[in-house]
């Protein structure tokens, strides 16, 4: 007993043990990322096959590996939810998901939904043009664009494990001013 009142003299210990019981929860919540229905920024391509056929809306297709790029570290891979989302394109690189585009069918959603929702989870947005929507959390840029298309990319980082340096865009933009001063 003498310990016991010894051990909650001291409020540090009690806190601590707390803090270590609920510690996981807290760290999980946090670790839930950014995506789309469970699939987030910065998984591998297993671990999403691996949730998608294990999870009830997903469809896998048997060709699910969609080949645009000649560079063999950059991988998409396609699923759907079929008939709300019938487009969800997953694009990696050295087998990390880097960016989501989710194409939902916007006779179920439409972008003015998509955005109200976006809202409410993130906030205001951050940039705003006749066609997009644009909120940037923890370095990813979530995009809702018309008719019905919301966009997760981990554009800094990808940039920077790729090693792509953008175009020098001089010529161009002297071409530019020119033709905006001839308005």
């Amino acid at each position: 007993m003498k310990v016991i009142v010894g051990f909650l003299r001291y409020p540090v210990f009690p806190v601590l043990i707390i803090v270590m019981f609920f510690c996981p929860y807290f760290l999980h919540a946090q670790d839930q990322g950014i995506g789309f229905m469970g699939i987030n920024i910065g998984m591998s391509r297993e671990e999403i096959l691996d949730y998608a056929e294990k999870e009830a809306g997903f469809k896998v297709p048997k060709n699910r590996d969609v080949e645009f790029f000649p560079v063999e570290e950059r991988k998409i891979l396609t699923l759907s939810m079929e008939p709300e989302v019938p487009h969800v394109y997953l694009q990696f690189y050295n087998d990390k998901l880097y960016a989501i585009t989710v194409i939902f069918d916007d006779s179920y959603v439409d972008y003015y939904t998509i955005c109200e929702k976006m809202e409410s989870k993130y906030g205001k947005y951050h940039h705003l043009d006749p066609d997009m929507r644009k909120w940037e959390i923890d370095g990813i840029e979530i995009r809702v664009e018309k008719p019905a298309v919301v966009k997760y990319i981990a554009l800094e980082e990808f940039l920077k494990v790729t090693g792509f340096v953008p175009p020098e865009y001089g010529i161009q933009s002297d071409r530019i001013k020119k033709l905006l001063e001839g308005l």
